[in-house]
């Protein structure tokens, strides 16, 4: 078992990234018929984002 330790800084970071994998989506989204973005389409991103970042931290995201 590993600790990864996040500073302050570290977890503003990852909210600034929602907000703007946010701001993508609804922009995205609007660009197509005006249809909001599904619950698969949002979960798929919000994945991303913290996995990414979770890497980013050092963390060993893959399942085994």
């Amino acid at each position: 078992m590993k600790a990864i330790i996040i500073e302050d800084k570290d977890a503003r970071a990852l909210l600034e990234r929602l907000e703007l994998a946010k701001l993508r989506e609804r922009t995205h989204s609007s660009s197509h018929a005006g249809e909001p973005p599904s619950w698969d389409d949002m979960h798929r991103t919000f994945h991303y984002v913290v996995t990414s970042w979770l890497q980013e931290q050092g963390c060993d995201t893959v399942r085994r």
